[in-house]
């Protein structure tokens, strides 16, 4: 039941509006908010279970935030008709200027929302980058390890987490 209580899913209309103040709350880090938008705004599609998936590791809920990353990642690939997995070459990197690339590889863990409007690989990168950072703190660094490679080792922060767990 998570933490909505009593409150009823919503559907049409009241699911947009609703999605769209759990990104608003995101975007104010209001975390249990934010989740209770999306738990009743009743959408089924990556972009919400990402946003579950962020709300619930900000809170320190790392076990359901793993969870719903899984989910979403599958309902992405279901959703695009590609699959996934370990075995995929590293993601192919957008055709941004200099300036914006070095700032997202130094960047920390992203706090933004995703929005069904993001291009998949894009998506898939931010849900990746979650997903390492909750299996860290879940000790499964095998996997944090996996997700490192498949991001083509970019990002500075998943290389300060390799650099904990050899140590």
């Amino acid at each position: 039941m998570g933490l909505m209580g009593n409150a009823q899913p919503m559907a049409g209309a009241d699911s947009e509006r609703l999605f769209a103040a759990g990104v608003a709350c995101i975007c104010c880090e209001t975390w249990p908010m934010a989740y209770v938008c999306f738990e009743r705004s009743a959408r089924e599609d990556a972009p919400t279970r990402y946003n579950q998936a962020l709300c619930c590791f900000h809170v320190g809920w790392y076990e359901e935030s793993y969870r719903l990353l899984a989910e979403a990642e599958r309902l992405l690939d279901d959703q695009q008709g590609e699959g996934s997995g370990p075995g995929n070459p590293p993601l192919q990197r957008r055709q941004l200027p200099d300036a914006f690339r070095r700032w997202e590889a130094e960047s920390e863990l992203p706090r933004s929302p995703l929005l069904p409007e993001t291009p998949r690989d894009d998506a898939l990168t931010l849900l990746l980058r979650l997903r390492a950072e909750a299996a860290f703190r879940l000790g499964r660094c095998e996997e944090v390890r996996t997700i490192a490679a498949r991001l083509g080792h970019r990002y500075k922060h998943l290389e300060n987490l390799l650099k904990t767990i050899d140590r």
